[in-house]
Formats: C-alpha cells, structure tokens, sequence
C-alpha cells in the first residue's frame, strides 16, 4: 500500500477512536473524513509526469480509489461504543431501547484524575481525609449538644441524618482503580471498629457515648450505630458510586429514616397512622420526601461525575416507588422487631437491584 494510503488509514482510525471517546461527535468525523479524501495527493513523480492525460487521470483515480477503501477498513477497525440503555422519566424498568452514550465525567473529577491518577497514594490519603472528615462532623455535633445549643437526641438523629450523605460526599475523591473501592469501605470500617471498642468497654470515650446514645449507656454503640456503620461499609464495598440501588439504601437509611424521627416529634401530634400509633403521618411524609430528594440529586450528581449511567430523570419513578415501599414498611407496627438500620437498606437494594438491573 502506497504511504499515503497508509497516512490515510492512520488518520481515519484516529478518527474512530476520537468518536468512541466521545470529543468527536459521528457528523464531525464525517466531515473530517470528506475533506481529507478531498485533499490534494502528493506530486506526481516525474516518470508519471510524462504520461498522457487520460492515463494521469487514471492514476489519480486509482490513487482516490484506494483510499476511499482504506478508510473504509479504518472505519471497520475502528472501536464502537455501546450506548446506554435509555430510560424514560416515566418508567419503572429500563427500556433496552438505544440511547445517548454514557456521561463524560465532570471537569472537576477529570482534573482530579489528571492530576492524582488511581495511585494507592490518592485512595490513602481520600480514605484518610473522609476519615478525619467524619470524626470530626461527630464532634461538632457532640459539641453543640454539650452546650446545649442542640438537645441531645436532635443531635443524635441529625448525625443519623447527614453521616451518611456526608460520607458519600467524599466518594469523587477516590479513585477508579479496582483497589479504590476497598479504601473507601475503610472509612466505615475504621469506624465500626472504633464504635465495637467503645461499646465493649474495650476503649472509654464518653463523648462519643453522648453524641450517639440515647440514655447514655456505652452498649447502645453495639446495637443501631454499630449497625448503621456496617451499612455503610457493605454497601461501599458492593455497590459504591455506581449503583442507584446503593445510593437509594444509603439515601433513605440516613436522610429518609432519620429525617423522619425528627419530623415525626415536632409535628406528628394528632396525626398518628391508623395501623400504628407510634407512627405519623408527618413523620412517614418526612421520610419519603428525605429519602426520595437524597437519592435523586446523588444521582443526578454521580451521574454528571461519570459514575452512574442513568440520570436523574430516568431514576426519577423508580427512586419514588423505592422510597415509598420502604417508607410503607417503614411504619409497620414491627418496632423492636427488626432494625430499621436494617430493613430499609436491605429493602432498597433488593426493589433498586430488580429496577435498576
């Protein structure tokens, strides 16, 4: 094959990798494409140069001829890109039908990743950050309690409500090497931990028996808190920032389930459930509407970072149906049967992994 044919097929498979990236749009690269096999070719040599002008014609022709050929086998050779299933706002399954390619990560996790890379280094030190983050919310809450500016079980709950979203604020910071998911699991891990050793006896820390129990007795660590933290971690370690069905547990287990015990206190007097007294109707109201908005706009979120395929409109009536089932089994008269912490999150993710599969 002549050089320039060669330059030709080089050009054209750069082409096709530019549009299965996504920073060439399929009409771009047409056009490209055109005004390239409209170019003039190289001189003709000088032994060419004597030959008549219908055999010149000729050899440009052929010339012409071979390339468009092998910008055809370029473009056959090129990598094609599978498009994301699309999702209509109104659907309760994904349609399976094609749609837009998936999401470009957002500048700023782009100029993370350009700048940190999917070094161990980057995950230690995201994982060390979230840590010292999370500790650090805890005492702030501890502290306002402590001077009263918080009664303690407000205190308490809000921790429930905003520990959970806060963490998978950090999650962008991690990056997207298989090992990345593991440090990010460390932070709830490190936390269970510590909450284990603490309701024990192991270690003694009454302020952190203050900011999280509600009568101030250290075993209560071992029982909602422990388990909370232990929600965090298997849904970090198995779901992480891809998963709508992950991010709808966690969504619903802090700002849905906590949202509505202090909803429920202050305004659920003379509105009680028929099926269960203990219950409101403000509070089940706080926590479908919590639980609902926190999962959509982590989507929406996690969606503009690159990390989930569905976007907000597309999970918008799935989220909902999630949020109100477990908002139903939320208000059971079960209480003392079975965890919260529990039961909403397992929930989700078993409606969110039939919906989202």
């Amino acid at each position: 094959v002549p050089s320039s044919d060669l330059c030709q097929l080089s050009f054209v498979i750069r082409l096709g990798s530019r549009v299965n990236r996504g920073s060439h749009s399929p009409a771009r690269a047409c056009a490209m494409a055109v005004a390239s096999l409209a170019s003039p070719h190289p001189p003709v040599a000088a032994d060419t140069a004597r030959l008549s002008t219908h055999t010149q014609r000729r050899c440009v022709s052929a010339a012409r001829g071979r390339t468009m050929v092998v910008a055809a086998v370029g473009v056959a050779l090129a990598p094609r890109r599978q498009s994301a299933p699309s999702d209509s706002a109104f659907s309760l399954v994904p349609s399976g039908r094609p749609g837009p390619p998936p999401p470009r990560a957002a500048a700023v996790v782009e100029a993370l990743d350009a700048a940190l890379g999917d070094s161990a280094a980057r995950d230690a030190g995201a994982a060390l950050g979230a840590a010292v983050a999370a500790y650090l919310w805890v005492k702030l809450f501890d502290m306002l309690a402590s001077k009263d500016v918080l009664e303690r079980k407000l205190s308490r709950k809000v921790i429930h409500t905003t520990s959970g979203p806060f963490f998978m604020l950090t999650w962008p910071l991690f990056g997207s090497a298989p090992s990345s998911q593991l440090f990010a699991a460390l932070v709830p891990a490190l936390q269970a931990v510590r909450l284990f050793a603490i309701g024990s006896g192991a270690v003694a820390n009454e302020n952190a028996v203050r900011a999280v129990s509600r009568e101030g007795d250290k075993r209560e660590l071992l029982g909602g808190p422990f388990i909370y933290t232990l929600v965090l971690l298997v849904v970090t370690a198995c779901f992480w920032r891809t998963s709508p069905a992950g991010i709808a547990a966690l969504s619903l287990m802090c700002g849905g389930d906590g949202l509505a015990d202090i909803v429920g206190r202050r305004l659920g007097k003379g509105n009680a459930l028929p099926w269960n007294g203990d219950k409101s109707f403000a509070g089940s109201a706080a926590m479908f509407l919590g639980g609902f908005l926190c999962s959509l706009v982590y989507v929406w979120a996690f969606h503009a970072c690159g990390y989930v395929e569905v976007d907000a409109s597309g999970a918008c009536a799935r989220l909902a149906l999630i949020a109100a089932v477990c908002t139903a089994a939320e208000s059971a008269p079960v209480t003392g049967l079975l965890d919260d912490n529990i039961s909403v999150p397992v929930l989700a993710l078993a409606l969110g992994a039939a919906l989202f599969s």
